[in-house]
């Protein structure tokens, strides 16, 4: 009934045991309808009846049921390619390392793979806003993330980081820059499906989004995916405390702050903490934006994706440990 419909909650179910036939038939038995069922984690993503998750939650074949969390694109607070000089990709480019054949994902809002300098190494990806096989940007961000990760070293422009990298596109966001944890679960399995090597992660939350997707990010990392994710911009002024978005939190992922300017000064919005991993350019950056065009962006989102780049310049040259590259 409409009635129904009006009380849907979004949720991950998480079971004891890996979930087939009998558990979707029981989340649908309870008037779920099932989003995703997971390879990477033991949990099926659904919507359901708001008396259904207490009812799963009582189930014994249920290990927990948490709500599925809002994320939204880290993006701007407020030379061309002074971030990619300064994280040394002009040496590894004239050495002949340009980034060839290494998998890099986006998940992200897309990626306009009709730009010029982009279009040559989109490699493919997958929408799970619209769930079909066109992740086209229609916002924005994950073009301005892909740009610094790969734009072509073609003399127009900008530069980015690994050029030569294939560019695999997940699409999580919509049209307003949010999206939801369920669908980055997904995208994480499609990565590690895909044989992507390095995901750029240049989104975040406030909130902790629960210990199945923890499970999923730790999950992905132990298949060999390496995690580079946005700190968030949530940082303040005199740099204290402990200001981390997630998923940069985790210890599976690497969380990268933002710099202002080559002197390696914190941008002041960048976030802070314990587990931050290293900072990377992210105040002013030239980068790619929608429709065949460039933008000047800043943000934590912004940082990431040189770390990615420099991930994947590191991975062409058969590095085994890149974490321990990048952040020694």
């Amino acid at each position: 009934s409409q009635a129904d419909d009006r009380e849907l909650v979004a949720a991950m179910i998480t079971f004891r045991n890996t979930p087939g036939a009998d558990e979707q038939a029981l989340v649908g038995s309870l008037g779920g309808q099932i989003k995703y069922t997971y390879d990477l984690v033991p949990s099926i993503a659904a919507s359901l009846p708001e008396q259904a998750v207490d009812a799963l939650r009582a189930h014994p074949a249920v290990a927990r049921v948490e709500r599925d969390g809002q994320v939204f694109a880290l993006d701007s607070e407020t030379t061309n390619s002074w971030g990619a000089a300064q994280v040394g990709a002009s040496i590894a480019h004239a050495s002949g390392n340009k980034g060839a054949g290494v998998k890099v994902g986006i998940i992200d809002s897309g990626i306009d793979y009709t730009h010029p300098e982009l279009a040559a190494h989109y490699a493919g990806g997958w929408d799970f806003v619209n769930n079909d096989s066109d992740p086209r940007d229609d916002y924005g961000h994950g073009t301005q993330v892909a740009g610094i990760v790969g734009a072509a070293d073609d003399g127009v422009g900008m530069v980015g980081v690994a050029p030569e990298a294939d560019l695999y596109a997940y699409k999580v966001f919509n049209a307003a820059g949010s999206g939801s944890y369920s669908n980055i679960v997904a995208a994480l399995g499609r990565a590690v499906a895909d044989g992507v090597e390095v995901v750029n992660l240049s989104f975040g939350s406030w909130d902790d989004p629960g210990q199945t997707v923890r499970d999923a990010f730790a999950t992905a990392a132990a298949a060999g995916l390496l995690l580079v994710s946005s700190a968030g911009n949530f940082g303040t002024l005199d740099g204290n405390g402990d200001t981390l978005a997630y998923p940069a939190h985790y210890p599976s992922v690497l969380a990268v702050g933002a710099t202002l300017d080559s002197g390696h000064q914190r941008a002041f919005f960048s976030s802070t903490g314990p587990d931050l991993d290293l900072m990377a350019p992210g105040f002013d950056i030239y980068t790619t934006d929608l429709f065949g065009g460039y933008t000047h962006e800043s943000g934590t989102s912004m940082a990431a994706p040189y770390v990615t780049g420099a991930a994947a310049l590191f991975l062409h040259n058969g590095i085994d440990d890149v974490w321990a590259a990048l952040t020694s």
